[in-house]
């Protein structure tokens, strides 16, 4: 045994999420950005594994992982994330995948991401983010529907409106999709599987706006419809976290003149909730022309 590390991304709420030919899925929006970190700290002579934090579903699914395949002793696991939590950010799929990968990595043991998949789906409704590209994804079986890849070069701006979303209890509750909704959501599936093949952000940017309007009527996000408007005026789409209290505006990453669009856009967001004390932020992809660039800035301009 050796010290066992692993890590895991965030996303930004899911590009669609709802249920396609009656199964439910999610497309995901990977944030390199947004990570959980786990490290674990081997001990032969432990029963069990420990942590002093309230990270307990990673806990639950460590522990999982050793009794499911027989590994020996226990230890100590640590996590350190900047995802925060209950915004639908996917910080606790992250950090049962992080624990996971450190955990194995100790070991030595061969984890795939489909034997991920089916740990972390025991312990919770799960994101698809033990894949490192987009992928649409069976978040209630833990199954891999489709793989689309990377996102073409993009600028989210985006606010968190506050309060948490208990992800556990919000999956419990059944959603009523009408049978235009379902027609709605499948649109958005093809557009953002078009946008894909095409390397297309617009054509990705009407799924999302689909998906976020189907999605109002379970969980609404406050002046959405001012936003749709403002994302139509910058040829670009509406992106919620579809169980999380975020909400943002998907915008083409290969404009020029990007810091002062970035900027131009935070103000209008701004304008919109001026009677808010929320902050705007935004996350730049990372691509050939602009390596490095994916950064979370907090933006006090109300």
């Amino acid at each position: 045994m050796r010290l066992g590390k692993g890590s895991c991304q965030g996303t930004f709420g899911e590009l669609v999420q709802g249920v396609i030919y009656e199964r439910p899925f999610l497309i995901t929006l990977p944030i390199p950005y947004l990570r959980s970190e786990a490290v674990f700290f081997p001990n032969p002579t432990a029963s069990e594994i420990t942590m002093v934090d309230s990270k307990i579903k990673a806990l639950n699914a460590g522990r999982l992982l050793t009794q499911q395949f027989g590994l020996p002793g226990g230890g100590h696991l640590e996590i350190l994330s900047n995802i925060p939590s209950g915004k639908g950010m996917a910080s606790s799929s992250a950090d049962i995948v992080a624990a996971l990968k450190a955990i194995s990595n100790c070991y030595s043991f061969s984890l795939t991401k489909e034997m991920i998949s089916a740990l972390a789906v025991k312990i919770e409704p799960t994101d698809g983010v033990m894949y490192d590209e987009v992928v649409a994804y069976d978040y209630m079986n833990g199954e891999l529907l489709e793989k689309f890849g990377t996102m073409p070069p993009f600028i989210l701006v985006g606010i968190d409106f506050g309060g948490v979303v208990d992800t556990i209890q919000f999956n419990q509750v059944k959603k009523e999709y009408s049978q235009h909704d379902r027609e709605c959501l499948l649109e958005a599936y093809e557009w953002v599987r078009k946008g894909f093949k095409s390397k297309n952000l617009s054509f990705i940017c009407k799924g999302t706006t689909i998906s976020a309007r189907v999605n109002q009527k379970l969980l609404p996000k406050p002046y959405f419809y001012e936003f749709e408007k403002l994302a139509k005026d910058y040829q670009g789409g509406i992106v919620v976290a579809h169980s999380g209290t975020v909400m943002g505006i998907l915008i083409d990453g290969n404009i020029t003149n990007r810091n002062e669009f970035i900027l131009t856009l935070s103000r209008e967001i701004s304008y919109i909730i001026k009677n808010s004390t929320k902050e705007v932020f935004h996350f730049v992809s990372e691509g050939e022309e602009y390596p490095c660039q994916l950064k979370t800035k907090m933006l006090f301009i109300m």
